[in-house]
């Protein structure tokens, strides 16, 4: 095999074992922290349309973005408002930032970082698709930073602890997966 690509191969295979370290080190130190599930784009789709126009100067948050596909649908059919995303882990974020650019959205700030290390105090309204533990953790926070009047939404997992004001049945909704209901709550 010629010197060159004899470099190239080894210079893949490097490649491959340090994503191979990486993911086995995300698994042991943030092993606890629930996996990167893409919302499928027919529920964002949707998840837009029922949250529907926002007014001017809106901030939205969205702790634990993943790849921030909600934020990107919601972005395009708002341009006078702006949108936060918070993802702990870097392939999402990554991902997240690409798919921003690529889009030509510039009222999208992706933050890679711990969510409950995030201020949510300039929130207008808060979008989430987090587990239920994770719902029931945030919610002590929301309730400490976020003004009176902010506005949460969450697809598929409710507060234990706090009364939705509102529930909402996806039309794309199937059986056997997620992304099946919209619960709304305001502070």
């Amino acid at each position: 095999m010629p010197p060159h690509l004899q470099a190239l191969v080894l210079g893949v295979d490097l490649v491959v074992i340090a994503i191979t370290i990486y993911i086995i080190r995300e698994m042991l130190v943030l092993g606890s922290i629930p996996p990167f599930i893409r919302t499928r784009w027919t529920v964002t789709e949707e998840i837009a349309d029922t949250i529907g126009p926002l007014p001017p100067g809106s901030v939205v948050f969205d702790p634990g973005c993943g790849d921030g596909r909600v934020l990107r649908a919601l972005a395009k059919r708002n341009p006078g408002a702006r949108f936060v995303g918070i993802e702990l882990r870097w392939y999402p974020y990554f991902l997240g930032l690409l798919r921003c650019k690529q889009a030509g959205l510039t009222n999208i700030e992706l933050r890679r970082g711990n969510m409950y290390a995030e201020s949510f105090a300039h929130a207008t309204h808060l979008y989430t698709y987090l587990y239920s533990e994770a719902m029931n953790q945030l919610l002590p926070k929301l309730e400490r930073e976020v003004q009176p009047g902010t506005i949460l939404v969450s697809l598929d997992f409710p507060f234990s602890d706090k009364e939705v004001e509102s529930d909402t049945q996806l039309a794309s909704a199937e059986p056997s997966k997620l992304g099946k209901k919209l619960y709304v709550y305001r502070f």
